[in-house]
């Protein structure tokens, strides 16, 4: 299997990317795991153009968000990652995510059919980092959007959404809470199955 991890993180070694790690850390060796850092990419805005209407990719020019468009549709497993920005995924991630629109659904040039999910069955796993402590992480404001900006993308694509993540309180942590690891190994081991 293909597995994707598309991380929205700036931090190498934040909090995100290392609940992420702690899913991959449980990943057999048979599978081929790939990261994608949408900080690391030189990708340009959507211009809602709708050239990439009904089933193609994008005209702009040539850069890094065509290559996650064909990563993305060949990928059988979809981890995606973001700190919470305001109840919302980070700018680089949703710059990334609105390029690739038809990466994860089908759209008729119209606009006027209902879209087609390109990804029914296959598993994804959402996880946020999230500096407000519980409850106030779970407020719309919060990591609750997050997760939600991620939902809507993934059940756009058809995906079964195998479980969320959430770290709360990242600023006052030192490390990843145990409690949180083992809810990151134990979806590790529930994608593979």
């Amino acid at each position: 299997m293909k597995i994707l991890f598309l991380n929205g993180s700036p931090r190498k070694n934040g909090y995100t990317i290392g609940v992420m790690k702690c899913i991959e850390k449980e990943i057999d060796s048979k599978h081929t795991v790939e990261w994608i850092h949408s900080y690391d990419l030189s990708v340009k805005p959507c211009l809602s153009c709708l050239q990439c209407r009904p089933n193609k990719s994008c005209i702009l020019p040539k850069d890094d968000g065509h290559n996650v468009w064909d990563k993305i549709r060949s990928a059988d497993i979809l981890i995606i990652g973001s700190p919470t920005y305001f109840g919302n995924i980070s700018g680089p991630l949703k710059i990334l995510i609105d390029r690739n629109l038809t990466a994860f659904e089908e759209i008729a040039a119209s606009g006027l059919e209902m879209p087609i999910p390109l990804h029914k069955g296959k598993k994804a796993i959402m996880v946020t980092a999230c500096n407000a402590p519980f409850p106030i992480s779970q407020l719309p404001t919060q990591s609750k959007g997050t997760l939600q900006a991620i939902e809507i993308v993934l059940k756009a694509g058809g995906y079964n959404i195998l479980g969320s993540i959430t770290l709360d309180g990242a600023a006052s942590r030192n490390e990843i809470p145990l409690e949180i690891q083992e809810q990151a190994k134990m979806l590790g081991i529930n994608l593979q199955s």
